[in-house]
């Protein structure tokens, strides 16, 4: 179901429509992201009605709203200009599918009753409850790390982590394809930045025998992910915390999107990799497979716990997550190191096998070496992929496209999301659409 309220992207006596959806198609969003002049509530006009431009040609694909209940499998979302789009959801991020779980349901309605919707601060002047602890505790046993802290969102707790471990004399060593939040961090901090190529562990050591040669005092934090999942791959972790013992330095593995998703036990990549309980920071996120919002550190170090809980701006500085957040991500702990949990691993791990194989049989390019929830397409180029995302909206399949600034302007793609509760036939309809409209787009854009 499709409806379509056009907008007026430029005034009377600007370029020609043609041009204009030619740019909206085309050209490159980072021409925008440094601009100039004295005035900030103008500057940015020429940005806007590029934006305007893309939406009137139904090329936007952001910021749309979820008219029905966000993390089922199927779905109603409504994008700015009122293109409609029902059918399955393949842009939620609920891998074990429970947001709507009886048992997180309950906790959260309990939680509510118990402590009410607010918390009473941040995490230094309040904001914690007998849950926060409960939690805290709960990730450690999971993580065989005994120290945790908790944070706002996933974003901060990498960012806060960092910005406060690291100085001005220090070291940061991050795979070059990090999230936005571990590359900030690393950028507030005050340390000397360097990125290395993605997963390339020689790379590493290259690096780091580098730093060693001219400094044996600064501390080294080597920074990288779990799961990346833009590119659903992930690193030789074993052999890269070696590397890391081997030169001094220290180990952050982000665990966002794999931590509860996959290994036997829900202990993600570290677990698969056999290094459970011994990275010296392991930061991650609930808003993936623990049906809600906030993050965590842990880490073996009962003192650097205690230094990021002072000195980590969010701990200090913003409200800690709610007591029904705290209670959904305990409730949702509780199922992930369960018989259960290790089910629903099962079946989002088969959900995402369907779509891996379908999509390759179709003559499409799935990304990535390891079967997670996370499924990028790649497109290419981004005329294309604004094309296809245009048109896979009108067809019904709920699924995101990702451009830059995220990745480069010639590896534009689809990144689905799996999740356990998704039936063949989601998948089926998936894959038949993401077909139909990528190759209808690229006969369009030529």
């Amino acid at each position: 179901m499709t409806t379509t309220v056009p907008t007026s992207a430029t005034p009377a006596g600007a370029r020609p429509l043609d041009d204009r959806r030619a740019d909206a198609r085309e050209k490159d969003i980072m021409r925008f992201r440094t601009v100039s002049g004295p005035d900030l509530t103008t500057r940015n006009d020429a940005y806007l009605a590029w934006q305007l431009d893309r939406q009137q040609a139904e090329l936007w694909p952001y910021f749309r709203r979820y008219e029905s209940a966000a993390l089922t499998t199927r779905a109603t979302v409504v994008s700015d200009t009122g293109v409609v789009t029902q059918g399955p959801n393949f842009g939620g991020q609920d891998y074990l599918s429970l947001t709507a779980h009886p048992a997180v349901l309950d906790a959260a309605h309990q939680a509510l009753r118990d402590y009410g919707p607010l918390t009473a601060g941040s995490p230094a002047l309040g904001g914690a409850t007998p849950i926060s602890k409960a939690l805290e505790t709960g990730l450690g046993e999971a993580l065989r790390t005994e120290h945790v802290a908790l944070f706002p969102t996933g974003w901060a707790a990498g960012f806060g982590t960092i910005r406060s471990l690291l100085h001005r004399r220090d070291h940061i060593l991050l795979d070059r394809l990090s999230h936005d939040s571990l590359r900030q961090g690393a950028a507030a901090s005050g340390a000397s930045v360097e990125f290395f190529r993605h997963l390339d562990n020689e790379a590493v050591r290259r690096h780091l025998r580098g730093i060693r040669a001219t400094d044996t005092a600064g501390a080294v934090l080597v920074v990288t992910e779990g799961v990346f999942s833009m590119d659903s791959d992930t690193p030789q972790l074993a052999e890269l915390l070696g590397i890391c013992r081997e030169y001094g330095a220290h180990l952050m593995v982000d665990v966002a999107h794999d931590f509860g998703a996959m290994g036997e036990r829900g202990g993600g990549q570290l677990e698969v990799h056999g290094i459970l309980g011994e990275v010296d920071f392991v930061v991650g996120a609930f808003s993936k497979t623990f049906a809600t919002t906030g993050g965590f550190l842990a880490t073996p170090s009962a003192s650097a716990r205690e230094y990021v809980r002072m000195f980590g701006g969010p701990q200090t500085f913003s409200s800690a997550i709610t007591p029904v957040q705290t209670a959904v991500a305990l409730a949702a702990l509780s199922v992930v190191t369960s018989a259960e949990g290790a089910r629903r691993r099962t079946a989002v791990s088969a959900v995402a096998t369907r779509l891996r194989e379908g999509l390759t049989a179709r003559g499409l390019e799935v990304m990535g070496d390891v079967v997670c929830p996370v499924v990028p397409v790649l497109i290419g180029d981004t005329p294309t992929g604004r094309t296809a995302s245009g048109l896979i909206a009108r067809a019904g399949l709920v699924a995101h496209l990702v451009e830059q600034p995220a990745v480069a302007s010639d590896a534009a793609r689809f990144r689905l999301q799996a999740m356990a509760e998704h039936s063949d036939d989601d998948v089926d309809t998936a894959i038949d659409i993401l077909d139909t409209c990528i190759r209808e787009a690229r006969r369009t854009v030529g």
